[in-house]
Protein backbone atom coordinates (compact mmCIF):
# COMPACT_ATOMS: atom_id res chain seq x y z
CA UNK A 1 0.00 0.00 0.00
CA UNK A 2 3.02 2.36 0.74
CA UNK A 3 4.03 1.77 -2.89
CA UNK A 4 0.99 2.40 -4.42
CA UNK A 5 1.07 5.45 -2.28
CA UNK A 6 4.26 6.27 -3.31
CA UNK A 7 3.68 5.65 -7.00
CA UNK A 8 0.46 7.83 -6.52
CA UNK A 9 2.17 10.61 -5.02
CA UNK A 10 4.86 10.68 -7.85
CA UNK A 11 2.18 10.43 -10.34
CA UNK A 12 0.34 13.19 -9.04
CA UNK A 13 3.47 15.51 -8.75
CA UNK A 14 4.70 14.64 -12.92
CA UNK A 15 0.76 15.30 -13.48
CA UNK A 16 1.51 18.56 -11.78
CA UNK A 17 4.87 19.19 -13.12
CA UNK A 18 3.19 18.31 -16.57
CA UNK A 19 0.39 20.75 -15.76
CA UNK A 20 2.82 23.38 -15.69
CA UNK A 21 4.82 22.63 -18.85
CA UNK A 22 1.35 22.74 -20.64
CA UNK A 23 0.56 26.07 -19.57
CA UNK A 24 3.57 27.19 -20.12
CA UNK A 25 3.99 25.45 -24.00
CA UNK A 26 0.00 27.19 -23.87
CA UNK A 27 1.43 30.67 -23.65
CA UNK A 28 4.24 30.07 -25.63
CA UNK A 29 1.64 29.22 -28.45
CA UNK A 30 -0.36 32.09 -27.93
CA UNK A 31 2.53 34.24 -27.93
CA UNK A 32 3.72 33.10 -31.24
CA UNK A 33 0.35 32.62 -32.74
CA UNK A 34 -0.15 36.82 -31.88
CA UNK A 35 3.41 37.53 -33.41
CA UNK A 36 2.04 35.20 -36.78
CA UNK A 37 -0.74 37.36 -36.56
CA UNK A 38 1.03 40.67 -36.79
CA UNK A 39 3.12 39.43 -39.08
CA UNK A 40 0.84 37.87 -41.25
CA UNK A 41 -0.82 41.62 -41.15
CA UNK A 42 2.62 43.19 -42.30
CA UNK A 43 2.61 40.93 -45.04
CA UNK A 44 -0.45 41.52 -45.86
CA UNK A 45 0.08 45.14 -46.13
CA UNK A 46 3.34 45.17 -47.58
CA UNK A 47 2.20 42.83 -50.71
CA UNK A 48 -0.58 45.47 -51.13
CA UNK A 49 2.34 48.46 -51.10
CA UNK A 50 3.97 46.27 -53.90
CA UNK A 51 1.34 46.10 -55.87
CA UNK A 52 0.49 49.71 -55.66
CA UNK A 53 4.37 50.39 -56.68
CA UNK A 54 4.05 48.04 -59.58
CA UNK A 55 1.13 49.95 -60.63
CA UNK A 56 3.05 53.04 -60.31
CA UNK A 57 6.43 51.87 -62.04
CA UNK A 58 4.05 50.60 -64.83
CA UNK A 59 2.93 53.84 -65.20
CA UNK A 60 6.34 55.46 -64.97
CA UNK A 61 7.92 53.25 -67.69
CA UNK A 62 4.86 54.38 -69.84
CA UNK A 63 5.11 58.08 -69.35
CA UNK A 64 9.09 57.36 -69.43
CA UNK A 65 8.45 55.80 -72.96
CA UNK A 66 6.07 58.39 -74.48
CA UNK A 67 8.54 60.77 -73.55
CA UNK A 68 11.53 58.53 -75.13
CA UNK A 69 8.93 58.78 -78.44
CA UNK A 70 8.42 62.94 -78.23
CA UNK A 71 12.32 63.07 -77.39
CA UNK A 72 12.93 60.88 -80.62
CA UNK A 73 10.37 62.82 -82.89
CA UNK A 74 11.86 66.64 -81.73
CA UNK A 75 15.04 65.12 -82.55
CA UNK A 76 14.11 64.45 -86.10
CA UNK A 77 12.33 67.41 -86.45
CA UNK A 78 15.36 69.08 -84.91
CA UNK A 79 17.76 67.38 -87.81
CA UNK A 80 14.85 68.21 -90.52
CA UNK A 81 15.07 71.54 -89.29
CA UNK A 82 19.25 71.87 -89.23
CA UNK A 83 18.79 70.05 -92.97
CA UNK A 84 16.65 73.03 -93.85
CA UNK A 85 18.39 75.54 -92.03
CA UNK A 86 21.40 74.27 -94.07
CA UNK A 87 19.72 74.76 -97.53
CA UNK A 88 18.31 77.60 -96.61
CA UNK A 89 22.06 79.13 -96.05
CA UNK A 90 23.69 78.04 -98.90
CA UNK A 91 20.39 79.21 -100.87
CA UNK A 92 21.12 82.58 -98.99
CA UNK A 93 24.51 82.66 -99.89
CA UNK A 94 23.49 81.74 -103.73
CA UNK A 95 21.00 84.64 -103.57
CA UNK A 96 23.51 86.91 -102.66
CA UNK A 97 25.92 85.99 -105.07
CA UNK A 98 23.71 86.46 -107.81
CA UNK A 99 22.26 89.86 -106.56
CA UNK A 100 26.42 91.16 -105.99
CA UNK A 101 26.72 89.83 -110.12
CA UNK A 102 23.22 91.62 -111.33
CA UNK A 103 24.61 94.80 -109.05
CA UNK A 104 27.74 94.64 -111.03
CA UNK A 105 26.33 93.92 -114.07
CA UNK A 106 23.94 97.00 -113.75
CA UNK A 107 26.96 98.92 -112.60
CA UNK A 108 28.66 98.45 -115.62
CA UNK A 109 26.46 99.57 -118.44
Amino acid sequence: MEDADRENNRVREQNAKLGGDNAGLRRDNERVASENYDLRKEVDFQEGRNADVSVQLRDTELRLKEKEDQLFCVRREVDGLRVTSQQNKTDGADLTAERDALEKHANCL
